[in-house]
């Protein structure tokens, strides 16, 4: 059977002809399940922040250490390589891991401690050895949540 092509939906059309965009959406999601997006999010972002954070990780580990992910609640920072797993099989991948930074949130939901935790909580950032990461990856993240937030609007 011969597969349809991926769809390619342009962003622009969610802002000049949201009706039509929507269609297109619900069009490939239901029927293809996955589409490309045309977006205005800044080549020159998506590269800044791709340089910086291939800076971080040829620093020598002591540094990237300083933002050790288990020295955090909220299980964010840097994990070395063979900390981090998938099916119980060790992988070969260091990593940062980030989240998006909403500042505080209060809940009086005692249930909701554990996620309003994670939530809240702030990346670990080596802002003493690299102070250029922190604003390169939010410039990207604040970017990618707006392509989110328009694809959800639709």
């Amino acid at each position: 059977q011969k597969m349809s092509p991926l769809p390619v939906l342009n962003l622009h059309l969610q802002r000049t002809n949201p009706t039509l965009f929507a269609r297109q959406l619900v069009k490939a999601c239901h029927e293809i399940g996955f589409f490309l997006l045309e977006h205005d999010l800044p080549s020159s972002v998506c590269e800044r922040a791709l340089s910086e954070t291939r800076q971080f990780f040829q620093r020598p580990l002591e540094q990237k250490m300083s933002i050790y992910y288990g020295h955090e609640p909220s299980f964010r920072g840097y994990m070395p390589m063979g900390v981090e797993n998938t099916e119980g099989k060790t992988d070969g991948r260091e990593q940062i891991e980030y989240a998006a930074e909403y500042g505080k949130i209060h809940s009086s939901r005692e249930k909701e401690h554990f996620y309003h935790r994670l939530r809240v909580a702030e990346n670990p950032w080596p802002d003493t050895i690299q102070p250029s990461l922190r604003p390169a990856i939010n410039d990207y993240v604040n970017g990618v949540l707006t392509i989110g937030d328009q694809l959800r609007d639709a």
